[in-house]
This record gives C-alpha cells, sequence and structure tokens, in this order.
C-alpha cells in the first residue's frame, strides 16, 4: 500500500514538473480565449463578483445587520475581507471539478499529462483573484482600514488556499469522470458552504462546542487568514493549531487525489 502512495505521489509531482511550460501556456490561453469575444474581455471577471459582493452588502450589512459594524471594523470591510477568498475557493473547485470531463475529446486523441488539468483551472483562476486582492484591499484602504505589515500574511494564505484547492480537485475531477452526479452535487454544496462558513456573518452568538467544530472547516482557516490580513487584525487570525488540522487535511487530499490520478489514469476514455 505504501508503495502504491508513493508512486502515485511521484507520478503526479513528476507530471507537473516536466510540464511546468505547459501549464503555463494552457492558463495564458484559456485566460485569452474566455474574454476573446467580448468587448469588455477580461472586465467581466471583475464587474460581475462586484455585483454579487454589492448585492451581499445591500443584504446583509444594509438590510439585515443595519449596516452595523464587525468588531469596530465597517461591515463592507468586514465582508470584502471574506467574500474575495471565498469567490477564488468556489471558482476553483468548481472548475476543478470539471477540468478532465470538459477535455475529454483533447485527452482521447493524444497522449496528455492529466494530472495538470485540475492545476491549471486552479492557475487560471489565480489570475482573476490577485486583480480582486488588489482592488480590495485599495477599497479597504480608502475605507479607513489601515494596513501593515500582517498584511503580507495574506501571502501564506493564498498558497493554503492554491495547495486546498488543487488537492482537492485532485479528487473531484476523478470522481466527476465517475459520475456526473459529483458536479451537481458540489455545486450545490458550494451555494450551502457559503452560508454555513461565516463569510457573510459571524459566528461569536454560537455555543462555543459549535464553534471549534466549525473551525475544523479548512475554508474558515483560509477566510479567517485573509480576514486578519488584510483588516490587519492579528486577534482574528487562525491560531497554530487550526494551521496543524488544515495542514493534515491538505495532505490527505493531496495523498487521495494522487492516487486516484494514478490508478485511474488509463481508464478515463472508458467512462465517457
Amino acid at each position: 500500500m505504501f508503495r502504491l502512495i508513493y508512486n502515485s505521489l511521484q507520478y503526479v509531482i513528476k507530471e507537473h514538473i516536466s510540464n511546468s511550460y505547459r501549464i503555463s501556456t494552457i492558463v495564458k490561453y484559456e485566460l485569452m480565449a474566455e474574454y476573446r469575444d467580448s468587448k469588455l474581455g477580461i472586465w467581466w471577471a471583475i464587474i460581475h463578483p462586484s455585483i454579487q459582493i454589492l448585492a451581499y452588502w445591500f443584504a446583509f450589512g444594509l438590510g439585515i445587520r443595519g449596516g452595523e459594524a464587525v468588531n469596530d471594523i465597517p461591515y463592507i470591510n468586514w465582508m470584502l475581507a471574506g467574500i474575495i477568498p471565498w469567490f477564488f475557493i468556489s471558482d476553483t473547485i468548481l472548475s476543478g471539478t470539471n477540468a478532465i470531463y470538459r477535455r475529454i475529446g483533447m485527452i482521447s486523441k493524444m497522449k496528455f499529462p492529466i494530472s495538470i488539468l485540475p492545476t491549471t483551472e486552479v492557475l487560471k483562476s489565480l489570475f482573476i483573484h490577485l486583480i480582486m486582492l488588489l482592488l480590495g484591499s485599495v477599497f479597504i484602504i480608502l475605507n479607513h482600514t489601515g494596513m501593515s505589515l500582517i498584511s503580507l500574511n495574506v501571502i501564506y494564505y493564498l498558497i493554503c488556499t492554491i495547495l486546498l484547492a488543487i488537492s482537492f480537485s485532485f479528487i473531484s475531477s476523478v470522481l466527476n469522470m465517475l459520475t456526473r452526479d459529483v458536479k451537481k452535487g458540489i455545486t450545490a454544496s458550494m451555494r450551502l458552504l457559503l452560508y454555513v462558513t461565516p463569510v457573510l456573518w459571524t459566528m461569536d452568538k454560537l455555543p462555543m462546542g459549535i464553534q471549534q467544530l466549525m473551525k475544523l472547516n479548512p475554508f474558515y482557516y483560509i477566510i479567517q487568514g485573509y480576514r486578519g490580513s488584510l483588516l490587519s487584525r492579528p486577534d482574528l487570525l487562525p491560531s497554530v493549531g487550526e494551521g496543524m488540522i488544515f495542514f493534515m487535511i491538505v495532505i490527505l487530499l493531496f495523498v487521495t487525489g494522487s492516487f486516484l490520478m494514478y490508478k485511474f489514469q488509463r481508464k478515463f476514455i472508458d467512462f465517457i
């Protein structure tokens, strides 16, 4: 069993290293192709989530909370610091789940390093995320919430998000080839997780036991990490223990995903 796990990890890591240039080429091409037929082009990647942010702010900030601040932080800043990473998480997991299936025509005609496909989807979404992150940071600064060296922690949490998204997408993209119900189930689950994960609300009023249980959610670790970093609030940053749990989950997902990729690498065409 350990030999099989070792071979799986070696297979995935080796494919990524030997195809690093191919990964960057695919990401660049698909970014250009996605917005080629639109006059506004890549600006739609900013306009669409911006409209969603305004809708959430109006409903939860002005509506439910009546404009009330959160821990002395303007609600729009507090929400923005959490919703920006959530958009990245949601986009990468949904697109990563469909990464192999939507390219089945290509991999059926040529020998292709299949394990890099989820990674290309994550990196494609990363470009848009960096733009949103920059614009969000500027807004937070201009809206009377300053930044400090603590804000540089966002680089660490960005890396954590990439690792989680790639590891999860390894599993979901393979399972989606076995049954298309996986994509539908994950799509529904991500909608639910937006409201279960404290992205738009605080969990201060929940019982302590439920709070501790919710902190096991790896998405919570990322959301709180971004929020504490962008708002320069060390009191909001996750603890070291929560970080250890997060990486245990990521390692488990990566090992499982690599195993599935290795096991089914020559069988994907049979699932069409």
